[in-house]
């Protein structure tokens, strides 16, 4: 299938689909600087010298590129695969190149007074753009889960059946944030604060739930809510 888009704006559109600047785009495909970009987009190059490369980068095929034919990303081959099955290592590739698939985990934490984990088992994945991951919030693609919260004492911040996104590197220092805890065998989503003494303040947002101070020792800090996900 043909479409009436021009190179330019396939570049274009692909680009800022993956949250690229012209710059970006320019470093991954070889161009010293972005004003090669800059020309393809507004129109003026028609048959860039690296489209082999601007495809690449952009994980589309260089016909569909070129000439806005055939298919954007998969191809469907011959014999059985003419009835609609995808290449695989494409998707794989694309998916890999692009994206980050973070296990989500049957297990759920509490915003009140805790709910004991009985299943640590993957349940599924979520697939986030690793660039955004990386450059925009700052994380390691390789350490993150995501989890669901149960109750009300976490909220506005966090409501019943949010879906928490945890930042699971080693916590070395404490701050305003959100953390998910294991303290008695239960898993608790609450704002940590480390006191003078050495002790940890578990504070809950809803003022209806009090705050408690306990010992290092006593919780383990398994990661830092940084995204959650909620229905509106």
């Amino acid at each position: 299938m043909m479409d009436r888009e021009e190179l330019g704006g396939r570049v274009l559109r692909c680009r800022k689909a993956l949250g690229w600047s012209q710059e970006e785009l320019a470093r991954r495909v070889g161009y010293r600087g972005q004003s090669a970009i800059r020309e393809i987009e507004a129109g003026k190059v028609r048959k860039p010298g690296k489209l082999l490369e601007l495809a690449k980068a952009l994980a589309v095929q260089p016909e569909w590129l070129a000439h806005g034919q055939g298919e954007m990303v998969l191809q469907v081959v011959s014999g059985a695969r003419q009835q609609g099955y995808m290449l695989q290592e494409e998707v794989s590739s694309f998916m890999a190149n692009h994206f980050t698939l973070v296990p989500r985990y049957a297990v759920q934490a509490s915003a009140g007074p805790g709910l004991e984990v009985h299943s640590e088992q993957i349940v599924d994945h979520l697939a986030f753009k690793t660039e955004w991951l990386r450059a925009a919030m700052g994380l390691d693609p390789h350490k993150l889960a995501l989890i669901t919260a149960r109750g009300d004492s976490m909220e506005p911040a966090i409501g019943d059946g949010d879906l928490l996104l945890l930042d699971m590197r080693e916590i070395r220092t404490l701050d305003p944030s959100i953390y998910v805890v294991r303290m008695d065998q239960s898993l608790i989503a609450k704002r940590l604060q480390r006191l003078l003494d050495g002790r940890i303040r578990i504070q809950s947002d809803n003022p209806l739930y009090g705050a408690e101070e306990v010992y290092p020792h006593e919780v383990q800090i398994l990661g830092r809510i940084v995204w959650i996900g909620r229905k509106v």
